[in-house]
Order: structure tokens, then C-alpha cells, then sequence
């Protein structure tokens, strides 16, 4: 291969890697590195060698970090974490749009009744909540939880005399499985030596079944039957969350950079609506770390075994019309930051 040819491949693979530095600090000092590269390249060189390919994308993404200032940072850090938690609450609530918005009725969960209950049951089902997810405002929300309770139809079985809590949870784990649930799982409290309460969850078929199971007097088995998570409900809420937080720190870099182009009057907007938007985002974003960390822990037992959500902060004492109302501040921030600058205009002095 003739040198003129290898010299101008490994230009082009310099000016390639000088990519990695601002448009400006390439218009200005890009054909002096190029030249002192190729100088300092041995003869017969085709391609840059791996440390120096590290050190020049090193130096040049440094000086573009450098070129966006503290403050940038400071935004961009705090829009990630607010994107990333609305992107959970959007992936989530993506998740469980397709899922009817009504609780189980009446008729399908006295059908359900005899595939998981292998005692007689009451015929007359009781409804807790018309909708999937009901009573917004749940206790010991901030404690972990999901800030929702999930919709539900109830069915009293007869607990069966002189039989313990244990072997009726048994015989209802059999039950379940002999009649295709999926998922079956117990789980036994005990308060002493004695057995207080179990509790047995399956799926089937989009349904969620809890059947609880309490030995201490007086005794009672009740079937709780609601809506399961959707398949892909937990890959939604991380994608979402992913996404929410990288486009929160490109925004907050990108609209801190370009507003740095404009005079101290355009700036100090540009601080108030980011202000505006921390104030109105926060309420649901803050109700939402619980609710969520409270799904991803499987802590979101309320009155019983319930679905899994992500986006119970966002319905916390009022805080989603706050942050339906953040929009305005983040468009605002947008045209702060794309309007042109008025032009001054000078007069000629006269001598």
C-alpha cells in the first residue's frame, strides 16, 4: 500500500476521533492536532494506536464537558432523577392501560370459586372498589406501598371445624394447581407456637387469586379475586424509568448550554421556570420513590394480596394535576431558550 494512501486513512481516522471535541475548539485547533499527529506517527502507520484513540476521546469529551459549566450539571442532575421517575410512573401506567378498568364481577369470580376453594362457599360476592385501582390515598403510603389499592371481589369459603390454618392452605394450594393456576404460592404466619394466619396467591388467565386463611377465633377463609399484572408490567417500568432519565439530563444539559448564549435577563427566567418545574414535579416524583422501591420489594400488601404498581406517587394527595401543570414551565423553558435574542440597535454618534 503506497504511504500517501496509509497517511490519508489514518487522517481520516484522527479527524474521526476528533469528533469527540467541541464544533468550536475543532474550527480552531483541529488542523494543528492532525498535523502534529501524523508527524508524530511512525512510518507505515494505517490506524491510530488503542492509547492514543483513549486519550483523544478522553481530552475531547472533557473539553465539551467543560464547555456546559457547573450549573448544567446541577440540572441535568436533577432532571435525570425527575425524568427517571416519571418515566417509571409513564411505563408503568403504559403497562396496565390495555387491562380493564373495572374490578372482576360478580358472576366471573363465583365461577372461579370452586377452582380454588376446596370447601362450600357463599354465593353472594362482595365488591371492594368498582375500579381496577381505587382509594388513591391507601395508609402507610410513604411507608412503602403502592399508594393505590387494587379493585377486588370477595368470596367467603366455611372454614372447615377442627382443621388447622396449615391444612386448609395445603388443600387450597391443591386445588389451585389441579385446576391450571399458576404462581401458586403460601406464605404462614405464626404468632407462637400457634399458626395465626396463610395466605395463597395464584394467576390464571389475567387473574390474580388470594385466598386468606386465619385460624384465631373467629376463624374465617375468604377468596380475593382481582386483576394480575400485566405480562412485561416490570420491563415497562424500568424501560421507562431508563429513558425518563437520560432525556431528563439531555434536556437539562442541552437548555443550560444553550441559555448561556443569552443576557442575564433571559438566564435568571431560565432559573425560575427550572424552579418552577422542581416545585410542581417534586409532590409526585417524591410520592413515587416509596411506591415504587414498595413494588420492586413486593411491600405492597394493602388489605390483603394486591397487583404490583409504579405510579402511585403520581396520585398522592393531589399531586398529578401539579404534575400535569409542570408542561408549562418545561415548554416555557424550551421557547426561553429557542426564541431569538431582539437585536440591539446602535446609533451613530455624531462628532
Amino acid at each position: 500500500m503506497p504511504d500517501d494512501l496509509r497517511t490519508m486513512r489514518l487522517a481520516r481516522r484522527y479527524r474521526r476521533l476528533l469528533v469527540a471535541y467541541p464544533r468550536t475548539y475543532r474550527r480552531e485547533r483541529g488542523p494543528e492536532i492532525l498535523a502534529t499527529l501524523l508527524d508524530a506517527a511512525g512510518p507505515g502507520r494505517s490506524r491510530p494506536a488503542a492509547r492514543e484513540a483513549a486519550v483523544l476521546l478522553r481530552h475531547g469529551l472533557g473539553r465539551r464537558l467543560a464547555e456546559f459549566g457547573r450549573r448544567a450539571f446541577v440540572i441535568a442532575a436533577f432532571a435525570a432523577v425527575l425524568g427517571g421517575l416519571s418515566g417509571i410512573a409513564l411505563g408503568s401506567w403504559l403497562a396496565w392501560r390495555d387491562v380493564d378498568s373495572m374490578a372482576p364481577d360478580k358472576a366471573t369470580v363465583i365461577g372461579l370459586a370452586p377452582t380454588v376453594l376446596p370447601v362450600p362457599f357463599d354465593e353472594t360476592a362482595d365488591q371492594y372498589g368498582r375500579q381496577t385501582f381505587w382509594n388513591p390515598y391507601s395508609k402507610n403510603t410513604l411507608h412503602g406501598g403502592t399508594g393505590v389499592r387494587a379493585g377486588r371481589t370477595s368470596v367467603a369459603g366455611m372454614m372447615p371445624p377442627q382443621t388447622g390454618v396449615e391444612q386448609v392452605a395445603a388443600d387450597v394450594t391443591r386445588q389451585m394447581r389441579a385446576h391450571g393456576w399458576r404462581d401458586v404460592r403460601t406464605t404462614v404466619d405464626r404468632n407462637g407456637p400457634q399458626t395465626v394466619f396463610a395466605e395463597v396467591t395464584g394467576t390464571r388467565a389475567g387473574y390474580l387469586a388470594a385466598v386468606q386463611v386465619t385460624g384465631q377465633y373467629p376463624s374465617a377463609l375468604n377468596l380475593d379475586v382481582m386483576w394480575a399484572e400485566p405480562p412485561g408490567h416490570l420491563r415497562d417500568t424500568i424501560l421507562g424509568g431508563l429513558a425518563g432519565a437520560l432525556l431528563g439530563a439531555l434536556f437539562g444539559l442541552s437548555t443550560a448550554k444553550r441559555v448561556r448564549r443569552y443576557g442575564p435577563g433571559r438566564q435568571r427566567a431560565y432559573s425560575r421556570l427550572c424552579v418552577a418545574t422542581l416545585l410542581l414535579l417534586a409532590p409526585a416524583c417524591l410520592g413515587n420513590i416509596p411506591t415504587s422501591t414498595g413494588s420492586l420489594l413486593a411491600n405492597t400488601h394493602r388489605n390483603g394480596h394486591g397487583p404490583s404498581v409504579y405510579w402511585g406517587g403520581f396520585v398522592f394527595f393531589g399531586a398529578e394535576p401539579l404534575a400535569i401543570l409542570s408542561l408549562l414551565p418545561i415548554l416555557a423553558i424550551v421557547v426561553c431558550c429557542v426564541w431569538p435574542q431582539r437585536a440591539t440597535v446602535r446609533t451613530p454618534t455624531t462628532a
